[in-house]
């Protein structure tokens, strides 16, 4: 029974919605005392260190074929560093829950993007519904009036709001990368070299802003980060990329409708806040969108 749940690819998207959904309050606990840039190579560098050592332990074969260095360099820029900045970014000027809704315009992108740069998950009818579908459901459980609102009269929430629209570009952008390029390479290859060169990458960035802007250090700002850096980075990104090879693209990009779904139930189960009739309405219209895009799939892969 366990097997059969760790290998029905349906599991693993809410498990990853899960661990992604308490991403963004983290991110806001770290930017309490840490500077944007060192949230993003913070939590790489931890991650990294994490899969090393796993990847270590596990033995793998590690032979790579040029072209997919550059390959990994850039998936780890890409769909990592830059999108993590730009997150912890923009959660200094919005709500967490909001760039969580945000997110929800990935499936729109990768419903496009896969359809010219990829040959086997392309465009249709049911998936196109079942995207739409999981849209109505995030509008219902966070009011679409919130999304263009200025309260304070400045740009700053608009350039925040397209920021987070940016990242979730890197990420499908990077998932269709890898889709393509990667699929030979063991899922746990991909996520450690994806995550490392991008963790190499970051260093330069968050030593110039750390001499410059020097962060503070607290123990619940450095605890977010090592969570950061464990379960949304390093565990999470496993799940992410053999979710890619094995269902593609489009179907991973349902993580982002999972994602406010689970901002609300969670806020219930910790926080004891109350789900009006909106929410619970919109839960169950994202899951009948990621059920709709997925059914046929998970019948050939299960």
């Amino acid at each position: 029974m366990l097997n059969r749940l760790i290998s029905n690819n349906f599991f693993l998207l809410v498990i990853l919605s899960s661990i992604w959904g308490s991403a963004f309050i983290a991110i806001k606990i770290s930017l309490f005392t840490f500077n944007p840039i060192a949230v993003a190579s913070l939590r790489l560098i931890v991650a990294s260190v994490f899969l090393l050592i796993f990847l270590y332990l596990s033995n793998n074969k590690i032979i790579f074929e040029k072209n997919e260095i550059y390959i990994l360099i850039i998936v780890g820029v890409v769909g990592n560093f830059i999108p993590f900045f730009l997150i912890s970014w923009a959660e200094q000027h919005i709500q967490s829950n909001i760039a969580g809704l945000l997110m929800s315009i990935g499936p729109i992108m990768t419903l496009v993007l896969a359809h010219f740069f990829t040959k086997d998950d392309k465009f249709t009818l049911i998936k196109f519904i079942s995207v739409l579908i999981g849209l109505a459901g995030t509008l219902f459980i966070i009011d679409f009036r919130n999304f263009f609102e200025l309260n304070d009269g400045s740009s700053i929430r608009l350039v925040a709001k397209v920021s987070v629209i940016l990242a979730a570009f890197g990420y499908m952008i990077s998932n269709i990368i890898a889709y393509n390029k990667l699929r030979k390479l063991n899922t746990l290859v991909i996520t450690t070299f994806a995550t490392l060169f991008g963790a190499i990458f970051s260093i330069p960035f968050l030593i110039y802003y750390e001499l410059s802007n020097p962060s503070s250090v607290s123990f619940n700002s450095t605890l977010a980060i090592i969570y950061l850096g464990l379960f949304p980075t390093a565990i999470a990104f496993q799940f992410r990329y053999h979710i890619t090879k094995k269902s593609g693209p489009i179907f991973l990009s349902y993580v982002a409708y999972l994602i406010p779904a689970f901002a609300v139930l969670w806020g219930f189960i910790i926080l004891n806040e109350k789900i009006n009739y909106n929410s619970l309405i919109g839960i169950i219209l994202v899951l009948i969108g990621v059920y709709i895009g997925q059914r046929k799939l998970m019948d050939k892969v299960a």
